[in-house]
């Protein structure tokens, strides 16, 4: 055998070795790989699935939460559509890596073909060193086999060259799957980001709407407190209002004539008319107004029979007009209370006040200082005052010049 066919011989050999080496190895850590990125792709569906059901456990409990609860469901809605094609996605990696599998074993025949290939032009090539392999008289026989040994070399190296390109392919393939599992990866974090945020808002209105219940009790509380004042003051005025009536119809009758009340919708005009006219009992300005007073946040109404006036504490109250005093005591919810009546079914009532200055059937003029607020830390206080004609609460706003 000439120098040059040992040559050609020991290069395939190695070939032969290094193929049989490295190809079933990277094979091999390709699909590892594989099993590895649909391990991790398994274990975040495993997390993302853990906090779709926090999540809805979550909704279960704030069931109460009106009207943003929809928002953070429809939201919730999204991230399961999100974990839905992860899911798809997963299916696809597992389908891609079945097949990545596939090709790897297809590849690692091909290299058993071309590792039989070789063997055959190995013996092929050392059949001329065998004694009596080689006839002078057929010249052309060696040729031949020279010819087909070129032949076999050509189509190994062919075989060679296809499988080097297959796995190239497939780890340009792997690349680009390792990009997918690396985006997926990324869009997860921010889907969990988003589900953190939704669970940190339906706690914070868990707790917006525990706050507002809890308010709600305290204004239940303080709406049956002020109804429950305001009725005993209506209690009160009403008791005066007819002792003061039935006097009235016993001096009538003792001097023998009648007259009837004026009603309650002349009631401004009767009060304007009071001899010597009307004031403000104080210098202050109304801070709760006179009628229905509504708390849309609670949806409740208040009717308030006056009004509340705010002024310096410890500031003098003066009657509204010439009167009586009909009523001096304590009233629950109003503190001391004052009533003055006029004449002709009108009354003025004043409460919180810290003293009387004048008693029960004591005739005050116009002006006349009737009691004073009581001394208040922050330098404020509030009067109430109320005016009643003919039984009927009407605002005094209507009937005095006050300071609104």
């Amino acid at each position: 055998m000439t120098r040059g066919t040992r040559r050609i011989l020991s290069v395939i050999l190695a070939a032969a070795v290094s193929l049989g080496i490295l190809l079933p190895a990277a094979a091999r850590d390709i699909a590892a790989d594989l099993r590895r990125e649909r391990s991790q792709l398994l274990k975040m569906k495993e997390r993302e699935e853990k906090t779709a059901r926090e999540l809805t456990e979550a909704i279960r409990k704030e069931n109460r939460s009106k009207g943003r609860v929809g928002e953070l469901q429809e939201r919730l809605k999204r991230q399961r559509r999100l974990l839905s094609g992860i899911d798809r996605k997963v299916s696809a990696l597992n389908e891609r890596l079945e097949r990545a599998e596939k090709a790897v074993a297809a590849l690692e025949a091909e290299h058993g073909q071309a590792r039989t290939g070789l063997q055959r032009a190995e013996i092929a090539a050392f059949a001329g060193q065998r004694p009596g392999g080689w006839d002078p008289r057929y010249p052309s026989a060696r040729e031949r086999e020279r010819h087909f040994m070129r032949v076999y070399l050509a189509a190994d190296a062919e075989g060679v060259a296809r499988i080097t390109r297959a796995r190239e392919r497939k780890e340009e393939e792997l690349s680009g799957l390792e990009r997918q599992v690396a985006v997926t990866e990324r869009k997860m974090a921010r889907e969990k980001k988003v589900g953190d945020s939704l669970l940190s808002r339906q706690e914070e209105e868990r707790r917006r709407l525990a706050d507002i219940e809890r308010e709600k009790k305290r204004k239940e509380k303080e709406l049956r407190a002020l109804r429950a004042k305001i009725a005993r003051m209506e209690s009160v005025v009403s008791r005066v209002e007819r002792q003061v009536k039935e006097r009235e119809r016993r001096a009538r009758k003792r001097a023998g004539r009648g007259s009837g009340a004026k009603g309650a919708a002349e009631a401004p005009r009767a009060f304007s008319s009071l001899s010597g006219g009307l004031s403000a009992p104080l210098a202050g300005k109304i801070v709760t107004r006179f009628g229905r007073q509504h708390d849309a946040t609670f949806d409740v109404t208040i009717e308030n029979r006056g009004v509340e006036m705010e002024a310096p504490s410890g500031a003098p109250v003066k009657s509204i007009g010439q009167g009586e005093v009909a009523f001096a005591g304590a009233v629950s919810g109003f503190g001391n209370v004052l009533i003055v009546q006029h004449g002709g079914g009108l009354f003025s009532v004043y409460g919180r006040l810290e003293s009387f200055l004048v008693k029960q059937g004591e005739e005050v003029k116009k002006g006349a200082v009737v009691g004073r607020l009581p001394e208040s830390p922050s330098g404020k206080s509030v009067l109430y005052l109320e005016l009643r004609a003919g039984g009927t609460a009407i605002d005094p706003a209507s009937a005095i010049p006050l300071n609104r």
